[in-house]
């Protein structure tokens, strides 16, 4: 859903994990061979919590999904995935060489509403 609720978790995941990226190139007999995988994810929930793990999965009748939050308070909150990549190459059948990290993100303006239970006296019949 698009719209949390205080005191109940919030269930997070990407629906469409990144494949890993390769990328071959062939010069004068040489072929080089270039890398990209997501190694993990920093999931920010907009109220100084975050946490790194994986894409996640979602919350199903039969397993809850695997990353969530529960918030306290209402209002609108920044929620942010980024998917942390580790870049390598190599030259032929060569060890792989580290090019390093990067990373990709989203964000998105959650709306979390409070809802209030409420005793009523029942009418009599």
């Amino acid at each position: 859903a698009r719209l949390g609720l205080t005191g109940l978790p919030t269930y997070v995941w990407d629906g469409d994990p990144p494949a890993p990226i390769t990328v071959t190139a062939s010069a004068g007999g040489v072929m080089v061979v270039a890398e990209a995988r997501v190694t993990h994810y920093r999931w920010d929930f907009g109220e100084n919590v975050d946490m790194s793990t994986s894409p996640g999965r979602p919350w199903t009748r039969a397993h809850d999904g695997t990353i969530d939050h529960t918030y306290e308070t209402k209002g609108f909150y920044d929620l942010s995935v980024e998917a942390i990549w580790a870049a390598q190459w190599r030259l032929g059948a060569g060890p792989w060489q580290s090019l390093g990290y990067f990373s990709t993100s989203d964000s998105r303006r959650y709306p979390v509403q409070e809802v209030v239970t409420r005793l009523v006296p029942s009418s009599a019949s």
